[in-house]
């Protein structure tokens, strides 16, 4: 899994398990704001997509043969990259005020060899699902 989160991961790994039985409001964020091997002046003119750093999500659904959402965060791809501000601390989440429209929010579906989410954290704001329906996701960075 620690190859799949690109160039120089942080080796960074949470497991994540959130509210059960209820409906919980939207708290969209980045986790870093962050994805390529940069110095701190901000200087991004060398990054692609090869040196790019990605956030990856392990599942674990609550029962053995699910099929659906709730065990992955759901996400909002954004239309352009959406860094952190320089000098922001890399352990905080990037918040992000407001809601989203309805039609923009991917609900990722869990099933058999879809077990592992993959993105760039400075493409997507992601939040908690509407209803949890997991065991766990571990997020390695």
């Amino acid at each position: 899994i620690g190859c799949l989160c690109g160039v120089h991961p942080s080796n960074h790994w949470i497991d994540i398990i959130g509210v059960k039985d209820k409906i919980v409001s939207h708290s969209w964020h980045q986790d870093t704001g962050r994805s390529y091997d940069h110095d701190d002046d901000g200087d991004d003119a060398n990054a692609t997509l090869d040196n790019s750093c990605y956030t990856v999500m392990l599942g674990f659904p609550l029962v053995d043969g699910y099929v659906g959402t709730g065990v992955f965060s759901h996400a909002i791809k954004l239309s352009k990259e959406q860094l952190a501000p320089l000098g922001h601390n890399f352990n905080e989440p990037v918040l992000f005020e407001g809601t989203a429209e309805e039609k923009y929010i991917v609900r990722p579906v869990f099933e058999q060899g879809k077990e592992i989410l993959r993105y760039r954290d400075v493409d997507t704001l992601h939040s908690a699902p509407d209803v949890v329906y997991r065991k766990s996701v571990m997020r390695f960075m």
